[in-house]
């Protein structure tokens, strides 16, 4: 004993050397990163030897710098091979990742890989259905595109009690646009995951909307990666849509998120945005429901699953070159599919009535050279027709602010008129 306390002091244990492994069961099929519980409660198996203790953490998708402190372990079921066995509940709610950090004697810690788990009630399939926004539904076309508008996107405020709604994303362009009877109610900027967890594409269905979710156990003690004064508990979501898989829409951490490709998959959206698309979505479902009961259960504390019926088809695309409203939109590869090639984007022209001398190799390269990681390139088709694409602009992929007076920079619509605002419609 005296000699591995010794070796301690300077170098881990023989022991300690192996990596601590983390199991949990049962699964599901997962999908992508993500493991599906496949029932309730689950049994969480450490594989440690050396360990003194255990602690297993979690953290939902919603939250960034702190985690949950789920469970503290300090006597193995078997001791020879430090393996450590405990039972966890699932919040009905829960999105986010799983780990656990082996303590030894020596004052060393060492932390498993990561499980990104989703609970068992939050998973819907993948759907497939008669699409009533242009035709995007199984392609990768935006739904803005000029090929499935005709070249103009019709508007509407929303209508009371009129359920044909529809929501459609383009990844790329980190835009949600929010349809009724095939015409725009509103448009709102949003992040997306990040590389190792994107943003699924694909039809997807939306079968409720929970307010005040339980994001996390009643049981767990929230901790902090930095400690911060007071150790206050972190901002969660007040509203979140489940897209199934761990997937869903809810409120961003914090404003920089929007615009960035952050999260674990999910697509956020500013608070005020998001439950103004909540409002709307169920003012067309649900007439009778108050504006004031869904600020209530916004702000409060109070839990109410919303039944979607039938589902809200959310359509998800990755489309990196859009030509809406006769100008042609350029996005950054984010997800880097490299569907950046020459070829799609002289269809897309040629789609647009872009004749071919104007689209060889090197003209197409000048364009293509426009964007950037964080800018958008934006020029009009008729300019590009008449070899005249150096009157395009970059400009930033989500709205900035500008001036003294704070308004708003419009990045998007007829480069013409320069931008239109997002965001609710001035009929």
């Amino acid at each position: 004993t005296c000699k591995r306390i010794r070796e301690g002091a300077n170098a881990p244990s023989k022991r300690q050397n192996l990596a601590p492994v983390i199991e949990i069961a049962p699964l599901g099929e997962g999908r992508g990163q993500w493991k599906i519980a496949a029932a309730d409660a689950v049994t969480v198996t450490v594989t440690a030897p050396g360990a003194e203790r255990i602690q297993i953490l979690g953290r939902p998708e919603s939250v960034e710098d702190q985690y949950l402190e789920l469970r503290t372990l300090a006597d193995p079921v078997d001791r020879a091979s430090g393996r450590f066995v405990t039972r966890l509940n699932l919040a009905r709610d829960f999105a986010g990742d799983v780990w656990a950090e082996a303590s030894y004697s020596e004052g060393a810690k060492r932390r498993t890989g990561t499980i990104a788990l989703t609970a068992q009630a939050v998973y819907a399939g993948i759907v497939a259905r008669p699409d009533a926004v242009g035709g995007s539904v199984g392609t990768d076309e935006s739904a803005r595109s000029d090929k499935l508008t005709g070249g103009r996107i019709r508007k509407t405020r929303i209508i009371a009690g009129e359920p044909d709604i529809r929501i459609t994303v383009n990844a790329p362009a980190f835009l949600l646009t929010l349809w009724q009877n095939g015409k725009e109610v509103s448009a709102y900027q949003i992040g997306i995951g990040h590389k190792n967890f994107p943003l699924p594409i694909g039809e997807r269905e939306a079968t409720a909307i929970i307010f005040n979710p339980h994001w996390a156990p009643s049981d767990g003690v929230w901790a902090l990666y930095e400690r911060k004064p007071n150790d206050p508990r972190p901002t969660l979501s007040r509203i979140k849509i489940p897209l199934g898989l761990g997937y869903m829409i809810h409120e961003a951490t914090k404003a920089d998120d929007i615009g960035r490709a952050v999260s674990q998959g999910g697509i956020l959206m500013l608070k005020a945005d998001l439950l103004d698309l909540v409002e709307k979505i169920i003012t067309a479902r649900n007439p009778l429901a108050t504006k004031s009961r869904i600020a209530k259960l916004g702000d409060g504390a109070e839990r109410l699953a919303t039944p979607l019926d039938p589902p809200l088809l959310v359509d998800i695309n990755y489309d990196l070159q859009v030509v809406e409203g006769g100008a042609l939109h350029l996005y950054p590869d984010v997800y880097e599919r490299g569907a950046f090639a020459l070829d799609s984007l002289r269809a897309e022209l040629q789609s647009a009535g872009v004749a071919s001398p104007m689209l060889e190799d090197q003209a197409l390269r000048r364009i293509l050279n426009n964007v950037s990681a964080d800018t958008q390139f934006v020029v009009d088709v008729a300019d590009i027709g008449k070899g005249r694409s150096w009157r395009g602009r970059k400009l930033p992929l989500i709205d900035k602010p500008i001036g003294k007076s704070g308004d708003v920079a419009l990045a998007r619509g007829d480069v013409r008129r320069g931008a239109r605002r997002l965001g609710d419609l001035q009929r």
